[in-house]
């Protein structure tokens, strides 16, 4: 049971995620600026500062590239330039958890999809839960049973 959509959902963003990855961005910034006001080579400066500059970057990046696509025949996950792809036919439920392992997910309000083929699943936090697991279920064929999704 698939559909011809493309759906996409952004990833729910907690506010103290939000903070701390901002603030470490910044922080980066901020070093790479003070970096030009201490005594060292050029070449070490300018290094440095590619270095800082592209780790800010990476971690907005991960925060503000967080989305989950659902395709006619899979899940495609994106966090930044991480990427997985699920396909539809192997979910076998869906469980809410707040687990805090790394996970493609910006919130600990986070949903398990367990499917075949991997040991854990992947955990994603879909900003409007209950609209993904209804879209999901209908691609599926799954049931929603309150904030899960089990075989029908």
């Amino acid at each position: 049971m698939t559909t011809g959509l493309h759906k996409r959902y952004e990833s729910k963003r907690d506010g103290w995620i939000v903070a701390l990855i901002l603030g470490g961005a910044g922080m980066m910034v901020f070093a790479a600026v003070s970096l030009w006001f201490v005594p060292a080579g050029m070449n070490y400066r300018l290094g440095m500062t590619a270095l800082m500059l592209l780790a800010a970057a990476f971690m907005l990046w991960v925060l503000y590239g967080t989305y989950y696509v659902l395709e006619p025949a899979q899940l495609a996950i994106h966090a930044g330039p991480f990427h997985w792809r699920v396909p539809l036919e192997a979910i076998e439920g869906v469980t809410p958890t707040h687990n805090p392992l790394s996970s493609p997910a910006c919130s600990l309000d986070r949903l398990r999809i367990r499917y075949r083929g991997a040991r854990f699943g992947v955990m994603i936090s879909p900003m409007d839960k209950m609209v993904f697991l209804h879209d999901l279920a209908a691609a599926t064929g799954l049931r929603v049973e309150g904030e899960r999704l089990v075989k029908a």
